[in-house]
């Protein structure tokens, strides 16, 4: 049989000269192709690599549609064809398409050329990759000047005796006339500037950055801001104090609003690169000031990125200068700001201590708890256990009881089940005694909610109480309070299921006598309800309590019941009691 050349076959796919495969007009069978290029890579030899794929490949980059030179691209960075391919032929091929007219083809060029410099070795980086760097940075037109400013932190990494000549290029292209390329080396320039030694940072990248803080272009203004993240964690305390501080405040009194926003976005990162007492001493005033924005999107960022940050903060600075705005202006805000505010007024309690935390927080989250929207009420509800950590029991005034007690009514039914949440584990932070005290009656709403998911999630907290408060307190408070329900809930069914269920979590604390004395009467009441739907639950529930060891002491108590349920009316009253019957 005549052999068949991988390549020759590439080439028939691509160009649709096969009569055994397919015609190719379709775009994605191309890309299939090229996509098989490891395939094609170890089934021939070295020589036919040079000699015939990166021919026809180059070939192909000139002719082919944006589609398959972006799969060309891609293929070319990956590891594999990295190791199976020469460097000089690969940089060839990247080369021509990281001058694409098409960005994202110019994008995939630039990354993959990225990968192929780090499989490269020193000599070779400074033989065949930095004079392709040069040689795209002096390109005529702006595609291939774009492309290598992503390229110079790679190439300046084993750049030797070039380092100089590498850095003058780089400064070069951020100080371009054509907007585009100054902007493609405003986003690299951070990246830049921590390959870069100490000296040449202050020397050479700070008066670009300076003067790009100031361009013209807006977005050149904004990646100046990306850009002293990686620079700030790259350079010392007072290096960053002397040098990066001063661009990054020009940014934050930008006329355009786009600019503030980036400011505000990224505060949290920035504070974490610029360490604690720089925040403190420069940062956190400005940053206060776009709680009040004029720009809405950039307030509500601002207290977004907050709640991420407040752990960089003194106390002091977030009470002399972070609450006074917000106590000023919250009233008439977003919900999309006082969704934020509640989640950063939760963490911001612990930091700023009890005294300040009940006398100056907690008034605002009373407010939120009554907003319009449902997520600002929901974000209360999630992070007021925060609050009983800093304040404990002082937590529960009337006006917080209250509050809580009309929260269990809401129309939304996640913010009821995140109030049971937050009731429980108060109930677990503060203590039984409390719990009963100020909690127990809201607590147990949750039974007769009108959500079946309230009820699924608060039987959960349920069970998690009765654990930790003891079997005494559940036989105590909670049986009782089952019973109740059931024998007054003749129409409501769904409820009288809720109690089955509730009385299987609750089991789990009880010795054997306990559930005999208890828990299995509940069980045999509910198997001679009139609804097949509660006779399903309490077989379901039957079969879950003798599958513990405790319950499976007292599932004899079932037998006789079982048996009835087994020639039940109904077939999947049948089928779940025969289930039941058989765990026993």
């Amino acid at each position: 049989m005549e052999e068949i050349n991988a390549v020759e076959l590439l080439r028939e796919e691509l160009k649709g000269t096969s009569p055994h495969l397919f015609e190719v007009d379709e775009v994605h069978l191309k890309v299939n192709a090229i996509h098989r290029l490891k395939t094609v890579l170890l089934s021939i030899s070295q020589d036919e690599i040079k000699s015939d794929l990166f021919p026809f490949l180059q070939d192909l980059i000139d002719t082919e549609c944006d589609e398959v030179l972006f799969a060309i691209a891609e293929e070319l960075g990956k590891p594999d064809i990295c190791s199976l391919c020469d460097s000089a032929n690969l940089l060839e091929a990247l080369e021509k398409l990281a001058q694409s007219d098409e960005t994202v083809v110019r994008e995939q060029a630039a990354n993959s050329l990225r990968n192929v410099c780090k499989a490269m070795s020193e000599s070779d980086v400074q033989d065949l990759f930095i004079p392709l760097v040069f040689r795209l940075s002096s390109s005529d037109w702006f595609p291939g000047r774009v492309s290598a400013c992503s390229l110079f932190s790679k190439a300046y990494e084993s750049a030797g005796s070039h380092k100089e000549d590498l850095r003058k290029k780089f400064l070069e292209l951020c100080n371009e006339d054509t907007p585009i390329v100054r902007r493609a080396g405003s986003k690299r320039l951070g990246e830049f500037a921590t390959h870069v030694e100490k000296p040449y940072v202050i020397k050479e990248i700070f008066p670009i950055l300076k003067k790009l803080a100031k361009d013209e272009q807006d977005q050149i203004r904004i990646l100046c801001i990306e850009s002293l993240i990686p620079i700030a964690k790259y350079l010392t305390k007072e290096e960053n104090q002397l040098h990066a501080i001063g661009p990054l405040l020009v940014t934050s009194e930008d006329k355009n609003w786009k600019v503030r926003l980036t400011f505000a976005k990224n505060f949290a990162e920035l504070a974490d690169a610029f360490g604690k007492e720089i925040t403190d001493s420069n940062l956190i005033q400005t940053f206060s000031m776009f709680l009040n924005d004029s720009e809405g999107e950039v307030k509500d960022a601002a207290i977004h990125s907050l709640s991420k940050c407040l752990k960089t903060i003194s106390p002091e600075r977030v009470i002399s200068y972070v609450l006074p705005n917000i106590q000023s202006m919250y009233v008439d805000a977003s919900s999309s700001f006082k969704g934020g505010l509640a989640n950063t007024l939760c963490a911001m309690a612990p930091i700023v201590g009890s005294e300040v935390a009940n006398s100056r927080v907690l008034p605002i989250l009373l407010e939120l708890i009554k907003d319009d929207d449902a997520d600002v009420r929901l974000n209360v509800a999630k992070g007021m256990i925060k609050l009983a950590e800093v304040l404990g029991t002082d937590l529960l005034s009337e006006g917080v009881i209250a509050s809580l007690s009309q929260m269990t009514k809401d129309t939304q039914w996640r913010v009821r089940s995140s109030v049971y949440d937050l009731l429980s584990d108060l109930g677990a932070a503060l203590g039984k005694e409390t719990f009963q005290r100020n909690l127990k009656d809201i607590f147990f709403g949750f039974l007769t909610d009108t959500a079946a998911s309230v009820r699924n999630q608060g039987i959960l907290k349920l069970g998690d109480l009765a654990e930790s408060f003891g079997s005494d307190w559940v036989i105590d408070e909670i049986i009782p309070k089952l019973n109740d329900i059931y024998d007054q809930d003749k129409q409501g069914y769904l409820y009288r299921m809720c109690v089955i269920n509730a009385g299987i979590e609750i089991s789990r604390g009880l010795s054997k006598s306990q559930i005999n004395a208890h828990i299995v009467p509940i069980m045999l009441k509910a198997c001679s309800d009139s609804v097949a739907n509660v006779r399903i639950t309490v077989c379901k529930a039957i079969k879950k309590l003798v599958s513990t060891p405790e319950g499976a002491a007292v599932g004899a108590n079932f037998k006789s019941t079982l048996s009835d349920l087994v020639n039940d009316s109904d077939k999947d009253v049948k089928h779940f009691a025969t289930v039941a019957e058989e765990a026993i």
